[in-house]
């Protein structure tokens, strides 16, 4: 579940003044209805009044005496929920997230600018373990952003390669529950997306950049870091549907009655052998055998750690 869903779900619920049924949310916010469900839970719990009815007329709603002023949110919070629609405009047909825009705006004055600013909106962008090591980064790289300020950075790739190069940051992103960085390497002269976790260092420079033409979307449909494409089908139990339906999406599942199996193209290597490994027994790769064996040889190690 992301920050897109949830407040797509909530001024769907606030334009429409009346039940909305949840699979009509999960038609507008492009999510399961399970996922419908924990998005309920997550504005409830922020102190959005979101009823329920059950029967034939029955469904969500939040009571007309309910409004948004322009007390509710911040300037930071305005900016940062803007972003999140923007994010999501590209996946839908329809007009309602410029209709949220629109509201956004008169909500707004007029000299403020939709950008990243900080962390505002509920989005706990790092782990359990030592949650300031990322949210730091994400907040010097969130102030760049909005400042179109060059970073000075140390990154370390894949290979353990370690290089120091100057980057202008155009956008965070939010991908597979891993956060990365979008913008121009001046050392490449392309454009790149980042991993925050492999950014050592950051620094922000004096230097003001103007943006070039771009398409972050572009780069978000290809494999950055050049992993070969795997076609696999697994197996796996109820216990993990709703998190198999959230990493694949439910159009990729099929249910055989012993069992669910689902289907799918990813980009291979470590990244998605630890994926599938953290699924534990509840999960079983039907194909290729090749992307069997290496699970099975990632096993073999860590049995080996504890012979």
């Amino acid at each position: 579940m992301n920050a897109d869903s949830i407040m797509i779900i909530y001024f769907t619920l606030l334009a429409k003044r009346r039940k909305v049924k949840r699979n009509e949310l999960a038609l507008r916010s492009g999510v399961n209805v399970r996922t419908v469900s924990r998005a309920i839970d997550a504005l409830t719990l922020a102190g959005v009044p979101v009823y329920s009815e059950t029967g034939p007329d029955g469904g969500y709603y939040i009571p007309d005496d309910y409004v948004i002023t322009k007390a509710a949110f911040t300037a930071e919070e305005k900016a940062r929920i803007a972003n999140c629609i923007l994010a999501a405009k590209q996946n839908f047909s329809d007009g309602v997230c410029d209709t949220v825009l629109d509201k956004l705006r008169c909500l707004s004055a007029r000299d403020e600018n939709f950008l990243i600013r900080s962390e505002t909106l509920v989005i706990d962008a790092s782990g359990w373990n030592s949650p300031q090591h990322l949210n730091a980064k994400i907040a010097a790289l969130g102030k760049a952003v909005e400042e179109r300020r060059t970073v000075k950075m140390k990154y370390v790739d894949r290979y353990e390669f370690s290089s120091e190069r100057y980057f202008d940051p155009y956008c965070l992103v939010q991908k597979s529950g891993l956060w990365y960085v979008y913008g121009w390497c001046r050392a490449r002269k392309d454009f790149r997306l980042f991993k925050l976790a492999r950014i050592k260092d950051a620094t922000l420079t004096d230097h003001v950049f103007e943006k070039k033409p771009s398409n972050v979307y572009d780069k978000l449909r290809g494999d950055f870091e050049g992993d070969d494409r795997v076609d696999f089908t697994i197996e796996f139990s109820n216990l993990i549907l709703p998190e198999v339906e959230e990493w694949l999406g439910t159009e990729a599942i099929s249910d055989t009655g012993r069992c669910y199996t689902a289907h799918a193209e990813m980009p291979g290597g470590s990244q998605l052998v630890s994926k599938l490994l953290s699924f534990g027994s509840s999960v079983k790769v039907v194909s290729p055998a090749a992307l069997a064996e290496e699970l099975e040889i990632e096993c073999k190690r860590m049995l080996a750690n504890y012979a």
